[in-house]
């Protein structure tokens, strides 16, 4: 499902190793009402709860292959200031635990404040995030798993991605624990 979103977008210019995406997302469902409690009232241990059974889940869909670390997609610092922690380091928390997987907060930084993605257009969701990520030098990883909350176009996570690739990271799995379906 996460393949086929982001290979209707971007074609085959995103290449990633392997996706993992739990829940389809809908407008006005009860997962959005969790999820945005997650994400703007502070409910942060639902992203633990939700990481949590996303790696489990990862686990028991044929498992992680030689994944050695997980990268959640940062915020900017200024956005973490206003929101108080960032929902994809819980998430990632989460999957770490269920993975047994450090959780590297500080390997991918957002060097660009970006506006929300959340109504903006299809064309407007994959210029917002471009080039807007850096990644701290001597990086010796092979592969990642990058953990985002909600894919909607996938253009964040192709972003993040980007980065890590130019840094000299071989390969790069997704994680998400929604993509946004068309209602």
């Amino acid at each position: 499902m996460l393949r086929n979103v982001i290979a209707s977008r971007f074609g085959k210019a995103v290449l990633f190793e392997r996706g993992w995406c739990r829940y389809q997302f809908h407008k006005k469902s009860t997962l959005q009402l969790a999820l945005h409690a997650m994400k703007y009232e502070g409910l942060y241990n639902l992203g633990t709860m939700f990481g949590f059974q996303l790696g489990e889940w990862m686990l028991s869909s044929g498992g992680i292959g030689d994944i050695e670390c997980i990268v959640p997609v940062p915020l900017h610092r200024l956005k973490k200031i206003e929101r108080s922690y960032n929902q994809s380091e819980k998430i990632a928390d989460g999957i770490g635990k269920s993975l047994a997987r450090p959780v590297m907060r500080k390997l991918l930084v957002r060097k660009r404040y970006t506006v929300s993605q959340t109504g903006l257009s299809a064309e407007e969701r994959k210029k917002n995030p471009e080039g807007a990520f850096s990644v701290a030098k001597g990086v010796t990883l092979r592969h990642v798993l990058l953990v985002d909350d909600v894919v909607t176009t996938g253009a964040t996570l192709a972003a993040a991605a980007s980065a890590l690739f130019q840094a000299g990271v071989e390969k790069v799995s997704f994680a998400a624990l929604a993509v946004a379906m068309k209602d």
